[in-house]
C-alpha cells in the first residue's frame, strides 16, 4: 500500500514540473505524454516550469514588497487627508467650547451654550482627537 501511495505522488510530482506533449502516431492514434515523442510531429501543450537559478533569486522574490496599486494609493492618500482635516476639526472644536461660552452656529446666528451642553461638546472633541489624531 505504501508503495502504491509513493509512486502516485512521484507521478503527481513529476507531472508538475514537465511538459504536456501530443501527438498521433501511424494509425491515427492520439497520444499525451509528459515525455518527447522521438521522430514524431508532436505539439507542446503545457510548457515545464521554469527552475530557480538560484536560492538568493528565489528567496528574494518571496521576500520582495510589493508596488501599492495607484488606485490604493490615491484612495489611501485621500483618507489620510479626510483623518487629518478630521483631526484639525476637533482640535478646533476643543479650543472653541475650552475657551469661548458663545458659539456662532453655520448660519452665523451666535448662541449662548450652557454648562452641561458644553461639557458634552468638550468631551466629544476630546474623543474625536483621540480618534483622528492618533
Amino acid at each position: 500500500m505504501r508503495i502504491l501511495l509513493f509512486t502516485a505522488i512521484m507521478i503527481f510530482a513529476s507531472s508538475v514540473s514537465a511538459g504536456l506533449y501530443k501527438w498521433v502516431d501511424d494509425e491515427g492514434n492520439v497520444h499525451y505524454s509528459q515525455k518527447r515523442p522521438q521522430n514524431k510531429q508532436f505539439k507542446r501543450l503545457k510548457e515545464p516550469a521554469p527552475a530557480p537559478q538560484n536560492n538568493k533569486s528565489l528567496y528574494q522574490s518571496k521576500t520582495q514588497k510589493k508596488q501599492p496599486n495607484s488606485v490604493v494609493a490615491a484612495e489611501t492618500a485621500k483618507n489620510e487627508k479626510i483623518r487629518a482635516d478630521n483631526c484639525a476639526g476637533a482640535k478646533k472644536n476643543l479650543k472653541v467650547y475650552t475657551l469661548y461660552r458663545r458659539i456662532k452656529d453655520k448660519d452665523g446666528n451666535v448662541s449662548i451654550v450652557d454648562d452641561k451642553e458644553r461639557a458634552k461638546q468638550i468631551q466629544d472633541a476630546k474623543q474625536a482627537i483621540n480618534e483622528f489624531c492618533n
